[in-house]
């Protein structure tokens, strides 16, 4: 007997009070933990209130609140059509309206006393996350105590309550997406499942208890299959595209049924729990079908198909089964046949049905095939994980824990005879969300739970193994070795996690939404509502109204849409109360993305033609400087639209360099004149006027790493003119001479190409004009950027038409000096044109010079904040009495000739430069001028 027994002998009051914590001990350490959780998720809330407002982080759960919202005013009704989004044509809301927002919309009632207000609604669901992230602990501890004790389910907390990665991040208070709900439903899922089939193969059910109504000996079985059947269908009615449950539950029936039969067990029972589970989950999913085809974005036919198709799969593996065995066919031969079933089965598709079967596969490869798209590339979450050891940054040693204990289970399943088959379920789980994982990044969510629940189970049957009983004594080795086990598994976590619970007080919405929210609400108070556009008055588009789910909706006339890169759809929506071309959906890309990179204003036009109505326009352009940004490491996004865009690539825009910094390389990017060229880059960085290339030369040299890869990097081993220093990569010339000269010496080098440089003259456009912006500049001392308010609001316009005339077969220079009220900067607008023989011309400008008081929303046109400070100034160099003269001029133009309310065109007369003479004039210009001068009058 140990000394420790002997101790305890001798003392009762400390035998009871050890005995009463060996059994109840899990509690109040499971209260810590849970409340652990929720305070590291929830202490930052107060960063996400700007100004009395609530901001949420990302993008999602702003179309959450909308879809929120909707179901406080429509409780239980969520919203089935969203004219609101993905102009011109409207959207079904698909992955949102869904059972999250049910759920955040009664907790709002309910706190606010059936009448919610808007900031009880936000508040609310800024708080969701935080509390889901903490209750998908409780089924995580009980799947955890199911296959290693209590021990099992409280290590497998722990590993979760510490673990950092997407899990947290995603379930942090103001990230108000449905990511996590879905990781809390589908936990719950895999309980159900885990308990109906324990229930099931303690009951042993069969086919003739059903013929001859044993309800009492069904009834264990009957109830937990159904309950788990809900619970897979509440996670489909979280998330549409769960499916992969579905598929991870059809290959741990098809694989767990061979394996009983394999080892001389009935499958029945098995069989029996996965068909009433499967079939009541198609069933209730079923009841929410809102598209009659088959589709994962939508409640379609797809989820209560496969749930139904998994059900009739167990039903016929058990007849097989029986069939089989009354034949006596050796064991292998069961497994085979099913096999084979199934491959045939895949064929007859593929040939009869190969539009099914593409669907089928192509999501397989998308979500599980370890495979990605260059499209899928450009977003965040649907990009493969980097490597394991983002894994390791986020669980620690919990994820090799994990792995020997999956391992353990799956060879306890192959050689073992009463394995049971929930552990089964674990591994096939974990081994979907490792792959789901590696394939998506997003999906890093998913593994949290499984690796807690398999580290769990080591460390529970590692703790039983030792004979960790207070019956027996506590020896000093023991506890010893349970400290150091929770130690390697749990310090890791805390100390080396990407987003440990000391950074997790740190977060809030984020720069970007707050510094789109100034242009947004910008937009929403000097833009005309939806359907007042040229009329004035209230919007004809009700926020908040029903519609019925269409394909196409009717845009009346006066409402209009707002184009911008996908990512800042529900930002428009929800914060302008605009409606945007494209959105988070991805909807929408097959205009943004061509027209973003079209490389002139005609082409530009026509794609916003061929999709706009009759009565309904794109009126507006939404651009921020990331939208503009080829580094992709400095958070550009100019690669994403060129990716979508058919017929070109990244490449097409810009090249990268490497360059050697005490950090290591660094990547920079220089810009091609296609880049310049492209609606982005002369929306941005110009605002719609002409740009001249500047005696400034980007120069690199080529080179090779020690692996024999080519890359440019900066030019250490060129022989430099006099004046240049050694290793610059880009140089100021003090003319365009000498930068052309220099270029054509140096095949590595390139005039322009960084910052707002073009390698060649950039044409002005006639239908664009900056009218409004955030406050907020991204760069406000930057070189790379003379203008680099956050987000830029652009308005198409008819334009107004300038004539004029000057001295015959000249260029003619336009000029007008603009000034941003937001950031108190100001631009040159610059265009040019030429005379015809008689000295005549004409042209297009986008921008107004007075006259802005007289057209507002009122009107239903723009309250235009970019204002000129001065009139259009016109130069030109011609022939006046056979001598080269300058030629000047002036000219006004109003708001309602941009506008096109006002068709008269403004007008223009180029006179003689006038130069002072002693004490009198003379209307020549007694000295040549040159285009630069003219330039510069400009």
């Amino acid at each position: 007997m140990s000394q420790s027994r002997g101790y305890l002998d001798d003392n009762p009051e400390l035998e009871s009070a050890l005995e009463w914590a060996e059994r109840w001990y899990h509690v109040p350490v499971l209260l810590v933990l849970l409340g652990f959780m929720l305070w590291n998720r929830v202490r930052s809330w107060q960063n996400f209130i700007v100004d009395g407002e609530v901001l949420f982080s990302g993008n999602d759960a702003w179309y959450h609140y909308r879809s929120t919202q909707y179901v406080v005013q429509n409780w239980p009704s969520t919203m089935p059509f969203d004219p609101w989004t993905a102009f011109p044509y409207g959207t079904s809301t698909g992955q949102f309206g869904t059972l999250l927002d049910q759920i955040v919309a009664t907790v709002a009632l309910i706190i606010g006393l059936g009448s919610p207000s808007d900031q009880t609604v936000a508040m609310t669901l800024l708080f969701a996350p935080a509390v889901l992230g903490t209750l998908v602990a409780i089924p995580t501890y009980l799947i955890g105590r199911r296959i290693g004790g209590r021990l099992g389910g409280v290590t497998a907390v722990t590993v979760m309550a510490f673990s950092t990665g997407y899990l947290l991040q995603r379930s942090l208070v103001g990230f108000s997406d449905h990511h996590v709900a879905e990781a809390l439903f589908q936990v719950l899922g895999v309980l159900g499942v885990m308990v109906a089939v324990s229930v099931a193969a303690r009951d042993k059910p069969i086919y003739e208890q059903f013929l001859e109504r044993d309800i009492d000996a069904l009834r264990d079985t009957i109830s937990w299959s159904m309950l788990a059947g809900v619970a897979i269908a509440m996670y489909l009615w979280v998330w549409p595209p769960g499916v992969l449950l579905l598929g991870v539950l059809g290959v741990f029936f098809l694989l767990r049924l061979c394996l009983e039969y394999v080892h001389d067990s009935s499958p029945e029972h098995t069989a029996i729990a996965g068909a009433i589970t499967m079939t009541t989950a198609g069933v209730v999913s079923a009841s929410r079908l809102n598209v009659l085809e088959i589709t994962a974005t939508a409640q379609s036919l797809l989820q209560p198909g496969l749930a139904l198709a998994v059900g009739f799969g167990c039903v016929f593996m058990a007849w097989l089964a029986r069939f089989m065995e009354q034949r006596e066919y050796g064991r292998y031969v069961y497994p085979a046949v099913v096999f084979a079933i199934l491959a045939l089965g895949a064929i007859l598709m593929a040939v009869l049905t190969p539009d099914l079967w593409g669907f089928f596969t192509n999501n397989v490869m998308r979500v599980i095939g370890l495979t990605t798209s260059e499209t899928a590339n450009t977003v965040g979450e649907a990009s493969p994980l980097p490597g394991v050891g983002v894994l390791f940054n986020a669980h620690g040693f919990a994820i090799i824990v994990a792995a020997i204990g999956g391992l353990f289970l799956l060879g306890k399943q192959l050689l073992s005879d009463d394995a049971p088959a929930e552990e089964l379920l674990i591994v096939v789980w974990a081994l979907f969300m490792l792959l789901a994982t590696f394939t998506q990044r997003r999906f890093a969510y998913y593994l949290v739970a499984p690796i807690a629940v398999l580290s769990g189970m080591v460390v529970g049957r590692f703790i039983l193994w030792f004979d960790f009983s207070a019956d027996d004594g506590i020896e000093y080795y023991q506890v010893m070795t349970i400290f150091a086990v929770l130690l390697v598994i749990v310090v890791p976590l805390f100390a080396f996690g990407t987003t440990s619970p000391v950074e997790a007080g740190k977060t809030g919405p984020g720069p970007s939404i707050q510094s789109w929210d100034e242009s947004l609400q910008w937009m929403e108070g000097n833009t005309p509502a939806e359907g007042a556009y040229g009329s004035g008055g209230d919007a004809t588009l009700e926020y908040y109204g029903t519609y019925e789910r269409q394909e196409d909706f009717d845009y009346q006339e006066g409402q209009y849409g707002v184009l911008s890169w996908w990512d800042y759809g529900h930002w428009i929506t929800t914060r302008a109360e605009r409606v945007p071309n494209a959105n988070p959906f991805q909807q929408g890309t097959e205009t943004v993305a061509p027209f973003l990179v079209a490389q002139n204003e005609t082409q530009a036009n026509n794609i916003l033609d061929s999709t706009d109505e009759d009565d309904a326009k794109t009126r507006y352009i939404a651009v921020d400087w990331k939208m503009a940004e080829t580094n992709g490491n400095l958070n550009g996004k100019f690669f994403a639209p060129a990716t979508f865009a058919d017929g070109v690539e990244p490449g097409d825009y810009y090249s990268r360099m490497y360059i050697q910094s005490q950090d290591g390389a660094r990547q920079i990017t220089f810009q091609q004149q296609a880049y310049y060229e492209t609606m982005t880059a002369r929306l941005y960085r110009f605002h719609g006027s002409a740009a001249e290339p500047q005696p400034i030369v980007v120069d690199w040299e080529n080179k090779q790493t020690r692996q024999g890869a080519q890359y440019r990097g900066a030019p250490t081993n060129e022989q430099e003119p006099e004046g240049q220093r050694q290793g610059q990569i880009v140089r100021q010339f003090e003319s365009m001479e000498q930068a052309r000269q220099y270029v054509e010496e140096d095949a590595t080098a390139q005039i322009g190409g960084f910052g707002d440089n073009p390698s060649e003259r950039v044409s002005a456009m006639e239908h664009y004009r900056l009218v409004g912006s955030s406050e907020t500049e991204a760069f406000p001392n930057n070189p790379r950027y003379q203008s680099s308010a956050w987000a830029k609001i652009f308005e198409r316009v008819p334009g107004a038409t300038i004539e004029g005339t000057g001295p015959a077969n000249a260029t003619v220079r336009a000029a007008v000096q603009m000034r941003n009220p937001a950031t108190n900067k100001t631009f040159v607008y610059r265009q040019r044109t030429q005379t015809d023989q008689n000295g005549n011309f004409e042209m297009t400008v986008p921008y107004s010079t007075t006259g802005y008081d007289d057209w507002g929303t009122d009107e239903g046109y723009t309250n235009v904040s970019v204002r000129a400070e001065t009139q259009y100034q016109f130069t030109a160099i011609g022939a006046n009495n056979g001598n080269r003269t300058g030629f000047t001029g002036a000219t006004e133009v109003t708001e309602g000739q941009v506008i096109g309310e006002d068709d008269d065109a403004a007008t223009v007369e180029l006179e003689p430069v006038t130069i002072q003479q002693g004490n009198g004039t003379s209307g020549e210009s007694r000295t040549p001028m040159t285009e630069d001068a003219a330039e510069a009058g400009a």
